[in-house]
Parts: C-alpha cells; structure tokens; sequence
C-alpha cells in the first residue's frame, strides 16, 4: 500500500496562484495529519476513495499520509469527508516529480484470463490468451490493483453474459467498466462523483476499443428511470447504504448486483441492508481483508 516513489515529489508553496496551480504542471495530494494508531485506517480511507498509493512521513509526533484521490475538487471534497476525524490539507505537486511512481508498477493478474496493465507497459505475451486491460489513472484515478477492484473485475468477468447492460457506480478509471465491455456487455454506464473521471475513463475505453460500448457520467446518484441487468458499486460502505434503494430499483428483477469496497469485518451490516430490500447472497469472496458480495434480486 504504502508507495516511497511518491516521496520523491516536491512540496508546493501554499500560495501558489490558481493559474500556477491549474497550469496542467501540478497536481493536488491530499494530505492528513493523523495519530500513528491511525495509519491503517486513514491508509485504507484513501485507499477506498481512489489513491493508487499512500506514502506515510514522519512529522514530529504525528503522521503524515500523502495520496492523489482525484482532481482539486475530489481532493477538497476528501478533506469533507475527514472533517471532525482527521486534520488535512491539500499540497500541490510536480507531475515530472511524481510520475516517478510508473518505474514500480507493475501488472496485475486478476485470474488466468484477465490482466489490468499500465498502458505505459508492453503486453506480456507470455501469459498466453489472458486479455490484458490497458488503464493510465493520469495521477488522479487508482490503476486497478486495489484488492477490492480485483474481487469486482473478477466477479464481472465470471458473471456478465453477452448482451447483458452494467451500471458501474464509482467508475474512477474506468477499469471495471471496460471489463464488463470487454466481457460481452452491450452498454456499460459508469457513473463517478470526480468530474475528472469522465476525460480518464473515456480515453481508457478508447485505449481498450470500448468506446462504442460504454458511456461515462458525472455524478453521485444512480440515474433513475433506467434499469440494468448488473450494477457494480465499488464505493464506501456508508455510500452502499445511502444508496441501496436506488441501486436494487435498478436492477432487473433477477438481475445482480456486486458489493464491494468493504473491509470483511465491517461488511455484514452493509449485505443485510440489501438483504430486506429483496435481494439473495449468491456469492462472497475476500482478498488481503477486503469483501466483495455477489447478490441477486428476487423482487
């Protein structure tokens, strides 16, 4: 989780003019000043909200973890977020400086026939007829190794048939959504509240030649009147919850619904929640502490 090649960014003076700062040469980190009993939890915080990596200094008596969670506006709408919990700060950084980071990343195996790929690497031919999915997060959007994005790109490419339309709520880079296209569906719809997101996960879709197949969405509700064979939601558990009435009302009767972005000890209240509004288990996996459910809407 935690990333030294981000400490390789240099520090930005907190005047920095907005022209300086939106310039296209700098990009927002967030920074929170927490207890060292807290690394973990804030870690897996920014982690959850999209960081690709948090690195964590040592500051007097206190910690400091620095990540990108998306463009200025997600970064301020973090420190929201952690208000009353944490103190923050946004710090603005060098793009030549923190694009160190692509030295150390690496593929991801999601099963034998899937792969998510920095698209600044050469496919590995090695890996015989496993699809590789080709993601840049353009140091806003996390790249697809979190484990929860994972358990997600896993179930989708198990579960979506041919023909099938997917809602992916908290679409960030675009990632699960282009696996849900490049899996068979016919029309994907990824839905994320950083307006970055759109530019990132539509260049993405291109990069893939899944264009034609997906649509990208500013936004933070589940659009009503529209109804989907499969909703991925990949988002906090209090978000789950806040949405759990719109997302189970778009979904087909019969339809599925994937659950994830939940650690497994702090899950249960979260799959119960969607268990009165109708829907069924079907499935339920973990990977290093994080949950994801497969559920199933019976009315």
């Amino acid at each position: 989780m935690l990333n030294g090649a981000v400490g390789l960014a240099a520090n930005f003076d907190a005047s920095m003019t907005d022209t300086q700062k939106h310039g296209g040469n700098v990009v927002p980190h967030v920074v929170l000043s927490i207890a060292e009993a807290q690394v973990e939890l804030a870690a897996d915080f920014l982690m959850q909200l999209g960081a690709r990596a948090v690195e964590e200094r040592s500051v007097g008596q206190t910690v400091e973890l620095w990540a990108v969670v998306g463009d200025a506006e997600a970064s301020e709408r973090c420190l929201v977020r952690c208000s009353g919990e944490w103190a923050g700060r946004v710090e603005w950084v060098s793009i030549a400086l923190s694009d160190a980071w692509k030295e150390f990343t690496q593929a991801v195996e999601v099963n034998p026939h899937l792969r998510i790929t920095p698209s600044w690497h050469q496919i590995d031919h090695d890996h015989g007829n496993a699809i590789a999915v080709l993601i840049d997060p353009e140091e806003s959007f996390g790249l697809g190794d979190h484990p929860t994005t994972r358990l997600v790109a896993d179930m989708l490419w198990r579960h979506v048939r041919p023909g099938m339309s997917v809602l992916d709520m908290g679409s960030g880079s675009g990632v699960l959504s282009i696996v849900a296209a490049l899996r068979g569906a016919t029309r994907v719809l990824g839905i994320d509240r950083s307006s970055g997101a759109v530019t990132v996960s539509e260049r993405n879709a291109a990069r893939n030649l899944v264009s034609e197949l997906t649509e990208f969405r500013h936004g933070s509700v589940v659009p009503s009147g529209e109804m989907f064979d499969l909703v991925a939601a990949n988002i906090l558990a209090p978000v789950l919850l806040e949405l759990s009435d719109s997302i189970v009302q778009a979904v087909e009767p019969e339809g599925l619904i994937i659950l994830s972005g939940l650690h497994v000890d702090r899950s249960s209240h979260v799959v119960e929640r969607y268990r009165t509004l109708g829907c069924h288990v079907v499935e339920e996996v973990t990977l290093e502490g994080w949950y994801s459910a497969l559920m199933k809407r019976m009315r």
